[in-house]
């Protein structure tokens, strides 16, 4: 299972941050997301060892398309090897699918040309599953192989998020889906042990411990 964890805490000053980093790389993590303006603080930290995400317009997908792409184009300067794109949520709440796929097509361009790879955030409590199926397609048909079930920002129940996760694949099956709900205690961790998912985010230091106490 593709494990990762996110560090999002706007309140974090940078020698907390310097802290969660240290007992972070106790544990063997895939990837890590930060926000972008932590980058260079966090590059300077771990180096080259994990490879590095930042989401872009999180966590509601409100920019324009153009502030996206300079947006995007910032964080690749930043030295990231991952973008985490939101759904552009005022394209999707007026069905305008043509200008989400030229979003889509801009931005996987843009990544395409320095070798980033590009995935998107949906949001499975604002958007019904039919458009979410919808959306999960699209993406796939224009070779984005990773997604997240919703941005993570609010608090997600594991179960809700999970089930999101079977019902996008069962309609999507080649897409990847990493969940990314709330892990709390030691029964959460046990029931992702029996699920088959190809990956999850993470973040707090002790839901890492409780997978990873479940050799996962």
């Amino acid at each position: 299972m593709h494990i990762e964890f996110s560090l999002y805490d706007i309140a974090t000053n940078e020698s907390e941050l310097k802290d969660s980093l240290t007992n972070l790389l106790k544990y063997n993590i895939d990837s890590l997301s930060v926000l972008p303006f932590y980058t260079k603080t966090v590059k300077n930290f771990i180096g080259s060892s994990i490879p590095l995400s930042v989401p872009i317009d999180y966590p509601l997908g409100l920019l324009d398309s153009k502030s996206r792409l300079i947006a995007i184009e910032q964080a690749i300067k930043s030295g990231v090897q991952i973008i985490d794109l939101v759904c552009p949520s005022s394209l999707l709440s007026n069905r305008k699918y043509d200008k989400f796929r030229e979003d889509i097509k801009n931005a996987n361009e843009l990544c395409g040309q320095s070798n980033i790879q590009l995935r998107y955030f949906l949001e499975y409590r604002i958007y019904s599953y039919e458009l979410l199926y919808k959306l999960a397609q699209i993406l796939r048909d224009f070779g984005v192989s990773t997604i997240f079930p919703s941005t993570g920002y609010f608090l997600d129940d594991i179960h809700d998020n999970i089930l999101a996760t079977a019902l996008i694949n069962k309609k999507v099956p080649d897409i990847n889906i990493i969940s990314n709900g709330n892990i709390w205690n030691k029964n959460h961790a046990q029931i992702l042990k029996k699920t088959n998912l190809y990956g999850i985010r993470l973040n707090s230091i002790n839901s890492l411990k409780l997978l990873k106490d479940q050799n996962i």
